[in-house]
């Protein structure tokens, strides 16, 4: 029978990675290196492997570490999951929940599933982080987010996960008011201009790029990537233009910046799905809050 890790040993293991030295974990723990180094090297013993070389600039993980890592790290995000579920059950509370959003359906139904969710359950924390999906779903495979709501996602990238499609919204091509090209009709006639565009390409944004550029990409002088947020602000200060459902246009309080450009052709429909884990179990908290996204999804106003 096969000696497993000892569960300080694991955790010794995440805070050097965490903190990039075996100094700056002892700090963080309350041990002294030595203590730290003797369990990295019990650790690599019982595996019978290098997980990690050391340096002056700190620890790298081997090849080995890197794979020991991405399944470690699940472990104890689920572990300190049935930690807290355990606690608050015995308290009769809800726990906490962790999960990730995109701009869209954070400013449309977040709000609201929030609202009746804390209704019922006021102790439980409610931790959002915010990014696109292909942000999003390393930290839901981790088991650091308990579910995610972000663009759809093309089923090649979703094995262990089960994606239910929540909104069905349009896109259209912003501009700031007044700008030069605010009245073009034609994808066309916006070769030349200076873009604005989601950091993935994955499923539908792929689609729009080849849509919007079909005509000549290499005429396009300018094509920068990043949030809703950021391509606000370019859009005002530097004539960029950006994709973005009505949605997130008319819930920014800039937006009476903002005019659509009037093109003839169809972009494709924006779709947000709910993604989560068909591998572990959400934890009670959990179930509650995708339930009122589900909700709210069905009662929000998308006219």
């Amino acid at each position: 029978m096969r000696y497993l890790p000892k569960l300080q040993q694991l955790q010794t293991f995440q805070a050097v990675l965490l903190h990039g030295s075996i100094r700056n974990a002892a700090k963080a723990l309350g041990q002294s290196q030595p203590g730290v180094t003797r369990s990295l090297q019990e650790l690599e013993q019982i595996l019978g492997i290098s997980l990690m070389t050391r340096g002056n600039a700190g620890v790298v993980l081997t090849d080995v570490g890197r794979l020991f890592n991405s399944r470690i790290e699940l472990v104890l995000n689920e572990l300190d999951r049935a930690l807290d579920e355990i606690e608050h059950y015995n308290l009769s509370t809800s726990g906490p929940v962790t999960i990730g959003l995109s701009l869209s359906p954070i400013l449309t139904i977040f709000p609201g599933a929030i609202k009746r969710f804390k209704l019922e359950n006021k102790k439980s924390c409610v931790t959002n982080f915010e990014g696109n999906v292909s942000e999003l779903l390393p930290d839901l495979r981790s088991g650091k987010l308990d579910f995610i709501i972000c663009a759809h996602t093309p089923l090649d990238y979703l094995s262990g996960l089960t994606q239910e499609s929540l909104i069905n919204t349009h896109y259209f091509i912003y501009a700031r008011k007044g700008h030069p090209l605010a009245n073009c009709t034609s994808l066309a006639e916006l070769q030349e201009a200076d873009w604005f565009l989601p950091v993935t390409k994955m499923g539908y944004n792929d689609q729009l790029e080849q849509l919007l550029f079909k005509h000549n990409n290499q005429k396009n002088r300018s094509i920068m990537r990043g949030t809703g947020v950021a391509a606000m602000q370019m859009m005002i200060n530097s004539d960029y233009l950006t994709i973005a459902t009505g949605e997130m246009v008319n819930n920014n309080p800039l937006m009476h910046n903002f005019c659509i450009i009037p093109v003839k052709e169809t972009l494709p429909e924006a779709n947000f799905s709910l993604i989560y884990s068909s591998e572990r179990p959400l934890t009670l908290a959990a179930k509650k809050l995708m339930n009122e996204f589900r909700l709210e999804s069905q009662h929000y106003d998308w006219s």
